[in-house]
């Protein structure tokens, strides 16, 4: 549970109104001094103002008020931030009591006069300490106590010398537009991590290679153009078509070329019979996954698995299916006409999805058998190797996690996280690097691509307590790491800190930062902004 934490109380001279007027404050964990004043429709003279910031754990309340003096009229501003979302209290009955002795004065607010902000005014009976108390749906701040002074003579004596607040001023009508939410800066139990490089490598097992059945000249597909580098497929996609001569010097007549066309057309009768079985076996292991994925017995690593082999079982029966059909299309052509066919087309098609990675340059060209026309890699799936120096290995555990740096933000893949897999732990050590890898198969998360090589580091399992601020508090000055602190309501402090490890959404804090404090965890880049600004915005109620 978060202590609530309250500021100290200095003051400032500002227009006493009439009904009322609620001031900007620039206050120090705790009551700051007003440095700002407001115009008000009837003028009167100088009064100092008092402000003060309290932390609960779902509140900020950046309270506002004259200093009092007996009979006067004294204006209150009660700010009241949701610290959940950084949002305004928009509805909502708010009860303020003052007491000393056995006197007591209580005001009930049904609603905010706007959004954030209650306003109310009061006189003060007797001089001295009040008690103050705040209700907001139970939850009641910790409050300093109020000083009514006999008279105003008194109150401007006891302003002089008051201390006045320096800082970076963002209004409560520049912070809730844009949800800034600040958090308690804590002690936290950080994993340790090994720094590693990464290297992005293309699965094998989600690649297929296409190789020149037989020789022939390459043409592109009918009623397309020629696939090209870079190209998106779907498995059965048609590729190419391969035209394959069927009269040369071995097959100077008819017979023996339709003895040739009569083998192959055998052959592809096979090769598609075998497809066939792989297709429905592939589909009863996608059904069975498919059930035990449904009742969380297999994972969606093994699920996605079974569909992409089905993917590729259908997308062989294609590429067979096509086969059979050209070289029936020989037979039936040699067996009409027995002056002989000059050539047959063959349609080659892709056994998978994926990128086409290779492709010829150019169609017509004279391929021989078994020469490469295509090459097509499923990029959803990808492997990571991570390379970890031999002296940190005794640190891993059996099944370590890693994480991944993205090279311009500051996102990180978890490694293998959700659908990957750890394939191997660093079974060999490279003589001449002295480091060894840990493989992970991971689903690719749209930017990664094989062959780049990253940032990276490996969980070791032990625990560190440390001071620690989540990432988003960090902004970018110059090359600097900053994170802004509150000090009160509307005043914040630039601070310079030095980081240490990570740990998912948390880094450390060596240096710049003292647990306890106010950090701005959403929206720090607005303070920024405003820092850089050097003026201090006008403010109004």
């Amino acid at each position: 549970m978060n202590t609530p934490q309250v500021t100290k109380e200095t003051m400032s001279r500002n227009p006493h109104p009439l009904l009322f007027l609620s001031w900007m404050s620039l206050c120090l964990v705790g009551c700051g001094q007003q440095s700002h004043s407001h115009s008000h429709s009837t003028p009167s003279a100088e009064t100092p103002s008092l402000s003060c910031t309290v932390w609960t754990e779902k509140h900020e309340f950046f309270l506002e008020h004259e200093v009092p003096s007996v009979g006067a009229l004294v204006g209150f501003a009660l700010h009241v931030s949701n610290l959940a979302d950084g949002s305004p209290r928009a509805e909502g009955p708010l009860s303020m009591s003052l007491q000393t002795g056995e006197q007591i004065m209580r005001v009930d607010l049904k609603k905010p006069t706007r959004a954030g902000i209650y306003l109310t005014e009061l006189r003060f009976p007797s001089a001295g300490e009040w008690q103050w108390t705040l209700d907001v749906a139970g939850d009641q701040p910790k409050l300093p106590d109020i000083t009514v002074h006999a008279n105003q003579a008194d109150v401007l004596k006891a302003s002089q010398g008051a201390e006045v607040e320096s800082g970076i001023t963002v209004l409560k009508e520049q912070q809730w537009p844009v949800r800034m939410k600040v958090e308690a800066s804590r002690l936290r139990k950080l994993g340790e991590r090994i720094p590693a490089t990464a290297r992005v490598i293309a699965c094998r097992t989600h690649s297929a290679r296409i190789p020149a059945p037989l020789a022939g000249t390459l043409s592109p597909p009918r009623q397309t153009s020629r696939i090209a580098l870079g190209q998106r497929v779907v498995a059965g996609d048609t590729l190419a078509i391969l035209k394959i001569p069927l009269l040369s010097s071995d097959l100077a007549d008819w017979e023996s070329s339709l003895a040739s066309a009569k083998q192959e057309q055998g052959q592809a009768k096979a090769t598609l019979e075998t497809a066939l079985a792989g297709f429905t076996q592939a589909k009863k292991s996608a059904v069975r996954v498919e059930d035990l994925h449904a009742k969380q017995a297999k994972s969606d690593k093994e699920w996605e698995e079974s569909i992409y082999q089905l993917a590729s079982a259908k997308g062989a029966v294609q590429a067979a299916e096509s086969t059979l059909q050209a070289w029936s299309q020989a037979v039936q052509t040699l067996t009409s006409d027995q002056s002989g066919a000059k050539h047959l087309e063959l349609e080659l098609r892709a056994p998978i999805s994926g990128v086409v990675i290779f492709a010829p340059t150019s169609a017509g060209e004279w391929l021989n058998q078994g020469e490469l026309l295509f090459e097509i890699q499923d990029l959803s799936q990808l492997h990571v190797a991570v390379r970890v120096p031999e002296a940190d290995l005794p640190r891993l555990g059996e099944n370590p996690q890693a994480h991944l740096h993205h090279p311009t933000t500051r996102e990180e893949i978890e490694l293998p996280g959700k659908g990957g897999e750890l394939l191997l732990v660093a079974p060999l050590v490279h003589p001449v690097t002295h480091s060894a890898e840990v493989l992970y198969e991971i689903p690719n998360p749209g930017w990664l691509r094989p062959g780049m090589t990253l940032a990276a580091h490996l969980a070791t399992g032990q625990l560190h307590e440390a001071l620690a601020v989540p990432i988003s508090a960090l902004v970018d000055d110059a090359g600097l790491d900053v994170v802004f602190v509150q000090t009160a309501g509307e005043s914040f402090e630039r601070r310079a800190v030095r980081l240490g490890l990570r740990d998912g959404d948390y880094v450390e804090i060596l240096e710049g930062l003292a647990v306890g404090e106010q950090v701005v965890v959403d929206g720090a880049y607005v303070v920024h902004l405003v820092s850089l600004s050097g003026t201090i915005p006008a403010h109004t109620h």
